[in-house]
């Protein structure tokens, strides 16, 4: 006759106990983790740190790269450039300009990002200065640049605020 196995006998040999928290060896391999992955911050392997329109003071390294995000609907004809005067290329410079719509290229698709990317060249502080053109109320100049029309004389056939462009400054210093 063949004996059966009792529940304690299924479970086979008793597994270990969870490892202490508080041991070297834990603490040992949280370090390291850690360092690892400050490490592979500082390579850039992360991506380059995006500000937001209200970030309008930035301190970088040298070598880093960031991207400016601010609003924009393409689907309203707006957009946004690097205004003059342009950042000092000895600080900065340009890497690219994107934009993210995430209502597609449909008519009528709202929202979305325009997002300006640059790399920290040397050190010092320099200027971004980054203008909005509501449709119609820029010139374009070529290059990704443009000039604000020459706004309205003031009176009842002034544009309204909305209509107008404005200019956004954000302070950049490289260390």
């Amino acid at each position: 006759m063949r004996a059966q196995a009792q529940p304690d006998d299924l479970a086979g040999p008793e597994s270990p106990a969870p490892p202490d928290p508080h041991s070297p060896r834990t603490l040992s391999r949280a370090l390291a983790t850690l360092l690892v992955l400050t490490a592979l911050t500082g390579c850039g392997l992360t991506g380059p740190t995006t500000y937001d329109p209200d970030e309008r003071v930035i301190e970088v390294d040298r070598g880093e790269e960031f991207t400016l995000s601010v609003p924009s609907d393409a689907s309203l004809g707006e957009r946004w450039y690097v205004a003059a005067p342009r950042p000092d290329r000895g600080v900065v410079r340009a890497t690219g300009e994107e934009r993210e719509n995430p209502g597609g290229d449909a008519d009528g698709a709202g929202g979305g990002t325009q997002l300006f990317g640059f790399r920290a060249i040397g050190p010092g502080s320099t200027k971004i200065r980054l203008i909005h053109c509501p449709v119609g109320a820029c010139v374009d100049t070529g290059g990704d640049s443009a000039t604000a029309s020459p706004p309205p004389s003031a009176g009842p056939t002034a544009a309204p605020a909305r209509s107008r462009p404005t200019y956004r400054t954000y302070t950049v210093t490289v260390e």
